[in-house]
């Protein structure tokens, strides 16, 4: 099915601290402003008196204000440092409306901004889009670059099986530290996709029969789905806080459905279910508090029928994103984006009665060419969902403590590696357990010192019958082959079908 790839979580959250303070009971609303120069960098500074706020069309007082510079952190775990005070990017490379060539660009330009981020504050997810599949995520949002390498160069999963597309496999992992440190990946992306791409992404991209299925479906309907495939990424990771970007690499679609500004000699040809769908996906973003920034990746347009880029900025319109477009240099086009979002200013105002509204946001004394960007609505929540897989990941990598199980584990190393135990009590977990799926599923994460999960096991334990006691203790032992080192092994138990969990974490050292 089209939308087989995604897990479909409504957004439940606005903009990093604004996930608790507009609710009902709390009446802060926070807006994210980045403000760059004419020649892409961020302007440094501002003061809360540079700033005018109005929510529909009236002046609102700015009752809070902050600002952070991404560039400016200093090194620290993700752990140590508060999760509002990090950049959250969701790399997206659309199959449906792409070739191999510029696909290749694409890779290349998101690793380069990669490479040039900075690691204590800055985590990407990478993500396919295709018409057929919708919104595949290959990893969840990561601080370990050699992972993030392998997932943007190839575009699938690991061989792990690790559900929540933490860990990757040793043997990978080697191959891609090796190919990081000869410069590899990228010349053997620039070369030939096909070694490196799924079976399913060259098919897509190469005229074969998932390219032929895309083709077939009437024009509108690929529109259709991707504007749904949007909303539905921006709403998986709307929970999560900080500062969060989806980053779209796609050379569009015909805009014609849109907007007129290209139908010369004939009469417009808007359709207005198509707006409506784009109002919508604009009501999810700003919801979830993610910008949508666009890069056309087919670069330099020359000629009038290739110049239609216009639903780019659609797209990006009204989220507080950026377009980047007309540029054959999208090595540098990326990275300038990425530079000019390092400052953040924060404005928060009370909402008051109201549930909903258009804000508006003016800087005072700023020169001529200076760019002011910004979510530009409030109120759009859709009802809280289930746990996402991307929540998961992100107490596994924060350590994010849960008081659903309380876990007690111990690690026993020797020279081949350790052994993780990890024990729960009976009469704390039996009492939450669901008759339809009576069991309980762990996940066992082993982290080296740079963050790079290296060793994962997951098992799940059924509690039915005589097991389903509710005295003493359960306890699991779990080996794990690893070198010398320093690694901590982490634990996470969820109780099926339900939102209990527990976590633990266990620093060892390997001599």
């Amino acid at each position: 099915m089209r939308k087989a790839g995604l897990i479909l979580l409504a957004a439940c959250a606005f903009f990093a601290q604004a996930q608790v303070r507009e609710s009902v009971t709390v009446e802060v609303v926070q807006v994210p402003v980045y403000v760059t120069s004419s020649d892409g960098k961020p302007v440094t500074g501002l003061t809360k008196d540079a700033f005018q706020l109005s929510v529909d069309g009236h002046p609102q007082p700015i009752e809070y204000f902050d600002t952070f510079d991404f560039a400016a952190a200093q090194p620290g775990t993700q752990a140590e440092r508060p999760r509002r005070e990090r950049r959250l990017y969701l790399l997206l490379f659309d199959l449906s409306f792409a070739t191999p060539g510029t696909l290749g660009r694409a890779q290349r330009a998101a690793r380069e901004a990669v490479l040039h981020s900075n690691p204590s504050t800055d985590l990407f997810s990478v993500a396919t889009y295709s018409s057929n599949h919708g919104v595949k995520f290959i990893s969840p949002f990561l601080s370990d670059r050699v992972a993030i390498a392998r997932a943007i160069f190839t575009l699938r999963a690991s061989d792990t099986q690790d559900p929540l597309g933490l860990a990757i496999a040793s043997g990978e992992r080697a191959k891609w530290v090796t190919a990081m440190e000869q410069d590899g990946a990228a010349k053997g992306a620039d070369n030939d996709l096909s070694p490196l791409l799924g079976s399913e992404v060259v098919d897509a991209l190469t005229g074969g029969q998932a390219n032929q299925d895309n083709l077939a479906a009437p024009r509108q309907h690929q529109i259709e789905y991707q504007l749904e495939g949007l909303g539905e990424a921006a709403a998986r990771f709307g929970s999560l806080e900080g500062q969060k970007h989806l980053v779209i690499f796609t050379e569009g679609f015909e805009s014609t459905r849109l907007t007129d500004i290209k139908a010369k000699g004939r009469p417009p040809n808007v359709d207005a279910h198509l707006l409506d769908l784009v109002k919508r996906m604009h009501e999810v973003f700003v919801s979830a508090g993610v910008t949508l920034d666009s890069v056309d990746i087919k670069g330099l347009r020359h000629t009038f029928s290739d110049l239609d880029n216009d639903a780019l900025y659609m797209l990006s319109k009204g989220t507080g994103g950026r377009v980047i477009d007309n540029r054959n240099d999208l090595v540098a086009a990326v990275d300038t984006l990425v530079q000019s979002q390092r400052t953040v200013y924060l404005l928060g105002f009370r909402q008051g009665s109201r549930k909903q509204g258009r804000i508006s946001v003016k800087v005072n004394g700023l020169p001529r060419g200076t760019e002011v960007t910004y979510r530009e609505g409030f109120g759009y929540a859709a009802p809280k969902a289930g746990i996402d897989s991307l929540q998961l990941a992100d107490i596994l990598l924060n350590d994010v403590p849960q008081a659903g199980v309380s876990l007690s584990a111990g690690v026993r190393t020797s020279d081949s590696g350790a052994e993780v135990a990890v024990s729960f009590a009976r009469a704390e977990v039996v009492p939450q357990l669901l008759d339809a799926s009576p069991s309980v599923e762990i996940l066992f994460y082993i982290f080296n010192d740079r963050g790079g999960a290296v060793g994962f096991k997951a098992k799940r334990i059924n509690l039915t019958g005589p097991a389903r006691v509710t005295t003493g203790y359960l306890t699991l032992n779990e080996p794990f082959e690893l070198p010398k080192g320093k690694y901590a092994a982490k634990v996470l138990l969820r109780i099926s079908g339900t939102k209990s969990l527990g976590f633990v974490r266990r620093d060892f050292t390997i001599d």
